[in-house]
């Protein structure tokens, strides 16, 4: 009984680890982001420019035999601190040539043949591609957590077999992004496989598309809204000075009562627009009509503070 229920614990732990592309829309947007991040790193230094394109993702079981049927000219183990599981990098037939002709410059007017033996000029550029990848794989990733991915071992003879030894037995189920990296006829599939495991502890943040940032805005409209607002009716009133009192002696006011104001002639007074005040001025007069002449703006902190130590 204890067996049975283990082996249903372990089926459910798994199943929840599983990751189903098509759930998951993220992903396809960090293939295409991947891809032009690693396509912009590697045309930097590359005296040809090589085309890399995001082509699609899926589920992928590693298998040996299917590594090799694949014909997987080169790949990169990935390892990293935050989890056990492995990454693995992937360059399918002509990716050595194909990133080897843009580095020397080469137009790929002319395809490679299949099968010819690898050089160390070509292992060198294409381990530096792969590792491009990686790097970029770090950046993409950052919005959702930090992957901390680093190059392990690189693999170019009996790669089936190799990576079959290296893989642990339970963490072979991955998601695969595929890009198609090429120049002129030259042309390579690259495959990306992340472990499902990693991916189903942000499965919450995969699900959800960010937002593509704030919507263009029709410069005309914005110009004619703002006209409409500055030709809004505003009420702007002068305070000359407030009088502290009671309910009660404002219900005694008459007619013809003075109250006496604790302000002079060079007293600032304030100015104020729909109940906020903005100036302080001194009061004057223009042959038959009283202006103000604004001395000084409001701060609405030292307003703050001088009504908390009033009270």
């Amino acid at each position: 009984m204890d067996t049975v229920t283990d082996r249903r614990i372990g089926e459910r732990l798994r199943s929840a680890a599983r990751i189903e592309p098509d759930r998951y829309p993220r992903l396809k947007v960090i293939g295409a982001a991947w891809a032009e991040a690693a396509s912009a790193k590697l045309n930097a230094t590359y005296a040809s420019e090589l085309k890399i394109e995001f082509a699609d993702l899926s589920n992928f079981v590693f298998d040996a035999k299917a590594m090799e049927q694949a014909e997987t000219q080169i790949a990169l183990t990935v390892r990293s601190p935050k989890w056990r599981e492995t990454v693995l990098v992937a360059g399918g037939p002509l990716f050595v040539d194909t990133v080897s002709e843009a580095a020397f410059g080469g137009d790929g007017r002319n395809k490679p043949e299949l099968g010819r033996p690898l050089t160390s000029v070509g292992k060198f550029f294409a381990d530096n591609a792969l590792r491009a990848f990686v790097d970029t794989g770090n950046a993409v990733f950052g919005d959702i957590a930090p992957m901390q991915m680093a190059p392990d071992r690189l693999v170019t003879e009996e790669i089936g077999p190799k990576l079959d030894a290296l893989l642990l037995k339970d963490a072979r189920q991955f998601v695969e992004f595929r890009f198609e990296v090429s120049i002129g006829r030259c042309l390579a599939a690259l495959r990306i496989a992340v472990p499902e495991a990693v991916l189903s502890l942000h499965k919450r943040a995969l699900a959800v598309i960010p937002d593509a940032g704030p919507s263009i805005v029709d410069e005309s409209w914005t110009k004619d809204l703002e006209a409409g607002f500055q030709k809004a009716d505003m009420r702007v009133s002068a305070l000359l000075a407030e009088h502290p009192t009671t309910l009660g002696e404002v219900a005694c006011f008459q007619v013809g009562q003075t109250l006496s104001l604790n302000v002079t002639m060079e007293s600032l007074l304030v100015l104020e627009c729909e109940g906020q005040r903005l100036f302080r001025g001194h009061m004057g007069r223009s042959r038959d009509s009283y202006m103000v002449r604004i001395e000084e703006s409001v701060d609405p902190t030292e307003e703050f503070i001088d009504d908390i130590l009033s009270d």
